[in-house]
């Protein structure tokens, strides 16, 4: 397992922001700072950190850094809560500790993995006595065995300016593509092989953009302990090899702080790309045929519930209190079937079951009904 250590790491400043954006140097930082947002929120606040370091700042910037670091500590509180409960964080603080201290990481959320559906409800449950969120949403991913993914969400600082803040626990650190790429439970227990795969897996909902070189160039620096083989074999293990490779490729297009790796472990990723390719095709080929689902409504729900890595959506309906509910099994949440639906009944809300975001009145009624006729028995 390789170790965090203090390297210096390279210095992300204004110049290298331009050059990373393809922005002239010679534009003002205003300009270097809109295409950063175009990108994503996030590289917007580390390009206002890098210029706050090097002097430039004005009052309206240096308060959405003020707001940052409390939305980055308001994090960190919340992750020594939930660590003794068995939480790891996925991506976000695992990738920070190797960012400077004068050029924080910013997170817009908070991923935490937990080993099993008993430690999920033991960290939410927690969350919730000592933080108390506002909502909270759920995912099932269907098949056995089931996985959960829950979201629990606070006002943001700025109601105008700030997304919510969001803490998401899921029973599965990588969730892949709901088709030939299927979900993997378990991190990688060396740290820089789970904070790249971290990375690499984004591809799967989105081309991968400027604030990700960063976090690989943080993450290779010179001077860190990496093992190529070891994320050669990870890559291939989470079956991500493809994406790993795009993603190094990627950040080496963009900048030079990649020239001192070992080109081992780019020539071994081509490798398992290859190898990792030709599985998903073989599996497109033999997965090619899908059945539609047949049936009254809710059979569409139940079969979703059957299909490995399917995600059913919940439409909360029930609020969110503090401590133990009862007559509720605090370790596991209970699929109840109505005529036409399915409600999700967990140790902390009540949730109707769905597979789309726009939720029919009368489906929500016999939904409700349903909910009243088991607090009924």
């Amino acid at each position: 397992m390789s170790t965090v250590e203090p390297a210096v790491p390279p210095h992300l400043d204004l110049a290298f922001f331009h050059r990373l954006l393809d922005v002239d140097e010679r534009d003002p930082a205003v300009e270097l700072l809109s295409k950063a947002r175009e990108v994503s929120r996030g590289l917007g606040y580390l390009v206002m950190a890098a210029a706050a370091r090097d002097g430039v700042v004005g009052t309206g910037s240096a308060d959405e850094l003020r707001r940052m670091r409390l939305r980055l500590d308001f994090y960190a509180e919340v992750l020594r809560h939930c660590r003794p409960l068995g939480a790891r964080a996925v991506k976000g603080p695992a990738l920070a500790v190797w960012y400077p201290a004068d050029l924080p990481r910013p997170m817009n959320d908070l991923d935490l993995v937990v080993p099993d559906e008993a430690a999920l409800w033991r960290t939410v449950g927690a969350v919730i006595d000592a933080f108390g969120p506002r909502t909270m949403d759920v995912t099932v991913f269907g098949g056995e065995p089931r996985h959960f993914l829950v979201a629990l969400a606070w006002p943001g600082l700025d109601p105008l300016l700030d997304h919510d803040l969001r803490v998401e626990i899921c029973t599965c650190a990588f969730t892949g593509d709901h088709a030939a790429v299927p979900m993997r439970a378990l991190l990688p227990e060396d740290e820089v092989a789970a904070g790249l795969l971290g990375v690499a897996e984004e591809r799967f909902q989105r081309p991968f953009n400027a604030k990700d070189a960063a976090d690989v160039i943080m993450a290779l620096a010179p001077g860190r302990p990496v093992d190529p083989a070891l994320i050669v074999e990870s890559a291939e293990r989470w079956r991500l090899a493809p994406e790993l490779l795009e993603l190094l490729l990627h950040t080496r297009a963009h900048s030079d702080h990649l020239d001192h790796l070992d080109h081992g472990l780019l020539d071994g990723l081509a490798l398992a790309a290859r190898r990792e390719q030709g599985r998903r095709e073989a599996w497109s080929r033999d997965h090619g045929a899908t059945e539609d689902a047949t049936g009254p409504i809710g059979s569409e729900v139940a079969s979703a519930l059957r299909a490995q890595g399917t995600p059913v959506f919940g439409m909360q309906l029930t609020e969110l209190e503090r401590g133990t509910r009862p007559r509720r099994d605090p370790a596991a949440a209970v699929v109840h079937h109505f005529d036409g639906g399915a409600l999700l009944r967990t140790p902390a809300a009540d949730f109707l079951l769905v597979l789309d975001a726009l939720v029919d009145q009368d489906l929500y009624d016999r939904g409700m009904a349903a909910l009243r006729d088991l607090d009924a028995v």
